[in-house]
Order: C-alpha cells, then structure tokens, then sequence
C-alpha cells in the first residue's frame, strides 16, 4: 500500500505544478500587454497635388508608368534576356539576397526570448567521501533526468519590441533588395540603349566617312583638271579627317559600355552584337505619372526608409523597458536518485521554480541616457526618412520633365536632319548645273551629319528619360508580393 500511496502523492503533486505553470504563463501574457514607448504613425509629408514639370501637364489619372510591367516597357527581347540574366547573375543582387536572409535568420534570434526556452538535462555525480572528514565513507551516486526551462516575463514587452524592430530590419533589407532590383533594371537598360546609340553613330560615321572619301576623290580630280581651286581639295581633306577622329572616341566608348553591360551581368568583359537598331527600340507616346502619394507604396527605398524608421520607433520602447524591472522564471522538471534502478520511481520526481526580480536602482544616468539616445536616433531615421521622399519627389517631376522634353527634341532633331537632307540633295544638285561650288556641297554633308549624329544622341536620351522615369515612379516590381508572402 505504501507505493499507491505514493503515486496518489505524486498525481497530486503533478496538476499542482501544472496549475502553478499555467498561471505563470497567464500573468506573462497579461503583463505582456503592457506595452511602452511610442505608438508608431507614419510621418506626415507635405504632398503636392499635381507634379511640378515645364509643361502643361496635369493629370490625376490613378494609373501610372509604374504600374506596368518591365516587360510592357522594355519590350526588346534581347534586351529582356539581359536583364534576366543580370537579376540571376549580378554580384550586387546576390549580396542583397543574402542580406534577407541574414537578417531573416536574426530576426527569429531576436524573436526567441518570446517563448520558454527548454532543455532536457541529464546528469550523473559519483563521489567516494574521504575517510578523513567521516567516520563512515561511502560511495554515493546522483542522477537526475528531465527538462529544465527559462522563461522571462516580458512586463513591458521588451523583448516583443525587440523583436519587432528585428522584423521592421528585416523587411528593410528585402526592400533593400527591391531597390537594388530595380536600380539593377535600370543600369542594365540604360547601358544597353547607351551601346545601341554608340553603334548607331559609328554606322552613321561609317557611312559618312565613305562619302566624304569619294568627295575628297572628286576634289583631288577637279583640281588636277583646273576646275577648282586647292580650297576645296583642303576642305574635303577636313572633313575627311573629322570623320576618322569621330572613330576612335566613338570606340573607346562602346568598349567602356560593353564592359560595364557585362559587369552588370556579373560577367567577364565581352563583345555584344546587337540585334535591334536605336529607332526600333518601343517608347510610349505619353505617360503619366499617378499620384503622388503612391510613391510611398511604390518606391523601395521610401518603404525601405520608413521600415528603418518603425525599428528606430521600436528601439525607444526598447530603452524605455530597461527603465523597469525585469523578471525570469526557472524552472526544471524531472526525476532525481542515488539509487539507477529507482529511476522512475514516483518518490523520485523532483521540480524546482525560481522567480528572479531585478529593479534598475543606480547606473549613474546610464539608462536615461540610452533612452534619450534612442530618442534622437528616432528623430534622426524621421528626417531622413522626410529626406527621401522629397528626393523621390524631385527625381519623378525632372524626369517626367526630362522624358517629355526628349520627345520634343527627338522630333525638333528630325525636323532639322529631313531639312539638312533636302539641302543636301539641292546643293548636290545645283553642283552639278554649275550653280554652287563644292564647298556648299561639302558644308551641306556635314550639316546632315551633325544632324544624324543628334537624331541618333536624342533618341538614346529620350529611352535613357524612359528608363529614370520608370525608376523613378518604382516599377519594375510589384510591392503587394512582398506583403502577400508574410
């Protein structure tokens, strides 16, 4: 009878545990709720209602640029391939990448302390005692098994604060990435039009350079045959000679751009072929930009500012809890004995709770000062966060500006290319009756090739204004995956 009336003592003794257990954790998730420090709110921004451009452009059409895909932007296939390539292979955006994921991995460090943390120990002590402090040495063993368990009680959240301020550092860094995606995009568009307009002016060059040398042909024999003076012979031989100079700059350019686009590929330096001319590349009529107050749901890096910010917002409370005591519950729960055979024996069960307080009483201002340091750090990640959103402002009006302004001089730069065509066919023409003398007919060939070489520099300027526009307003990605993966 004695051993079933140690089971009953130990059933008893068991749900008593429990019962304390629980109401432990009922008075951590009450105190739980005692949150300090500031509520975070998004900091009002001064808003303009139409965006302030040199041109009569006033729209409050909802659906912007950004809302396209890239791939309704940028629609050269080619050019598509690149930048797939880029996002897969590119240095920049891997370290981004692993950013997210460092940072994921120290939020769930961070998170942790929100829960008990459990251990199941297991330990053994032999001792022999010595004959020289008791008269009667034995030799005696201890075992204990079971789980042992440390729990802070959050009474002011700290430790839910800190957590939160891992998690706003976290989605920091994946907006981080967002913006280096989009960035990425951009380099990568912007030197692929800068190589295709630089191939185009050396083809321009190219051609001009084989007419300027049978002009020179031309000259040289009506000079030998008294019909013109060594004037025009001097003159071709200039222009001639500023065609090959055009040759080499225009090379070293497209050197340097073939490394930087193979760079960006996170690739050796290489020589690309082409497959589509400049004036093929797609470019939409008329744009618009949205709204304005969408840019602080759209761009990365004001989203990646204001995550920065509620951390900042997060680590106030933080400071603010180290002001208050702080409390821990140890526990373990197990089975102790001399004796291995009795192992499991009901009279073995062993518990142990301990509640530890600690009150903050001196640290010579210390913590008072950490707080006010958290205090300024917030109002600090406040101003820049302000600081970003007006850039953000400025970047999408110049370059909504910048992209509208291009269409009108591509079509100004025409206007004058058909013009130096015309006056070049008349002069050509008027050479030959005997009306003009070579030299107009030269200066009307450079006009046409001064004229070109813009036509072929405004509309790398105007794609160029596309691809900023396009960053400028954040497209390229959409922000709701990112809080539909959470």
């Amino acid at each position: 009878m004695k051993h079933a009336t140690n089971v009953t003592n130990a059933t008893k003794r068991v749900p008593r545990l429990f019962r304390t257990a629980w109401l432990c954790i009922c008075l951590c998730t009450y105190l739980s709720a005692c949150v300090v420090g500031p509520d975070y709110e998004r900091p009002v921004t001064e808003l303009p209602e139409f965006w302030h451009v040199d041109l009569d452009y006033k729209s409050n059409d909802p659906n912007s640029l950004a809302d396209q895909s890239w791939l309704d932007i940028f629609r050269d296939p080619q050019l598509r391939e690149l930048i797939n390539i880029a996002l897969s292979n590119n240095r920049e955006m891997l370290l981004a990448l692993e950013r997210i994921e460092e940072a994921r991995s120290l939020y769930t460090v961070n998170r942790a302390p929100l829960f008990p943390t459990i251990d199941v120990e297991l330990t053994g002590e032999r001792e022999d005692e010595s004959a020289l402090t008791t008269d009667d040495p034995e030799l005696s063993d201890e075992l204990f098994l079971g789980p042992t368990s440390v729990w802070e009680l959050d009474l002011c959240c700290k430790n839910l604060l800190t957590a939160r301020s891992a998690y706003a550092r976290y989605r920091s860094e994946e907006y981080v990435a967002q913006a280096v995606r989009l960035q990425l995009m951009a380099d990568v568009s912007a030197a692929y039009f800068s190589l295709a307009g630089v191939v185009a002016r050396l083809a321009t060059n190219y051609d001009t350079l084989t007419s300027r040398e049978r002009s020179l042909i031309i000259a040289e024999k009506r000079f030998k045959g008294g019909l013109t003076s060594k004037l025009e012979v001097k003159q071709a031989e200039v222009e001639l000679a500023a065609s090959r100079a055009f040759i080499p700059r225009a090379e070293q350019e497209q050197l340097a751009l073939e490394n930087l686009l193979a760079i960006l590929l996170g690739e050796v330096p290489k020589h690309f072929t082409l497959e589509s001319k400049l004036e093929e590349q797609y470019v939409p009529t008329a744009v618009t930009a949205g709204l304005s107050a969408d840019l602080l749901e759209r761009r990365p890096d004001i989203m990646q500012a204001e995550q920065q910010l509620i951390a900042s917002s997060e680590a106030v409370g933080i400071a603010t809890a180290r002001l208050l005591p702080n409390i821990t519950l140890t526990g373990g729960l197990g089975f102790q004995t001399e004796e291995f055979d009795d192992f499991f024996d009901d009279e073995g069960e062993y518990w142990i709770a301990q509640l530890d307080i600690a009150m903050p009483l001196f640290n010579a201002g210390a913590r008072r000062a950490q707080l006010s340091a958290a205090q300024a750090r917030f109002n600090q990640t406040r101003l820049r966060y302000e600081q970003v959103v007006l850039q953000a402002l400025r970047e999408v009006s110049d370059s909504l500006n910048q992209f509208y302004k291009s269409g009108e001089l591509l079509q100004a730069q025409l206007s004058l290319e058909s013009a130096a065509a015309e006056y070049l066919s008349l002069a050509t023409k008027r050479y030959r009756n005997g009306v003009l003398a070579y030299l107009q007919v030269l200066d009307a060939q450079r006009q046409l090739f001064d004229a070109q070489i813009a036509v072929s520099i405004a509309r790398e300027a105007q794609l160029r204004a596309l691809v900023g526009l396009y960053k400028a307003l954040g497209g390229g990605w959409e922000p709701a995956s990112l809080a539909a993966s959470r």
